[in-house]
């Protein structure tokens, strides 16, 4: 039997509901569809158990956009040496996990502005982009366009099948995008 702080055992039930649980069974399901009831039918616990871990629907959106991106973003800061491998590192990060739950990314990279997510991921990407040698402006647009250009890949790999059965070469875009935001 585990133990109580100060060396008595536990009594009752372990807990059925951790912040690992919470966020794999929220990611899991359409973040346009996810109501607190229903994530708690799915934990098998009460509503009001979530509300030990977040405040509200949005708020659990939150915790899960934020979880996801700590699993895209590299672990180092971008450098002028360093740009592109962050920038590619980055984008083979976003298939992997948007591949597993898809419906996050459209949240975490172009949603609500209130997500903090959406504005660390942004100012993660623009300064691979100033790194490289671009100016704010042309940064920000820079990262825009290799955003969206990765995320949509992205979708239309998981949600389509290419009907010439061809296999979709990834490193070819991103090979054509960091040509293309190359500084000048």
């Amino acid at each position: 039997m585990e133990e109580a702080p100060g060396g008595a055992p536990r009594r009752g039930r372990p807990p059925v509901l951790d912040r690992d649980r919470l966020i794999t069974v929220a990611a899991g399901m359409d973040p346009r569809a996810l109501t607190m009831t229903g994530v708690a039918r799915e934990l098998g616990v009460a509503t009001s158990a979530l509300y030990r871990w977040v405040s509200d629907r949005e708020a659990l959106l939150d915790l899960v956009s934020s979880t996801m991106l700590d699993r895209i973003l590299p672990g180092q800061e971008p450098t002028a040496s360093s740009w592109r491998a962050w920038l590619t590192t980055w984008a083979h990060n976003v298939r992997r996990e948007f591949g597993a739950v898809p419906g996050f990314a459209a949240r975490v990279l172009t949603g609500p502005h209130r997500d903090p997510a959406h504005g660390r991921l942004e100012a993660a990407g623009v300064h691979a982009f100033t790194a490289a040698g671009h100016p704010p402006d042309r940064a920000r647009q820079c990262w825009y366009a290799f955003a969206v250009a990765v995320v949509g890949w992205v979708a239309v790999e998981h949600g389509h099948d290419d009907p010439a059965g061809e296999p979709r070469d990834f490193d070819a875009l991103l090979e054509i995008l960091l040509r293309g935001t190359a500084p000048g």
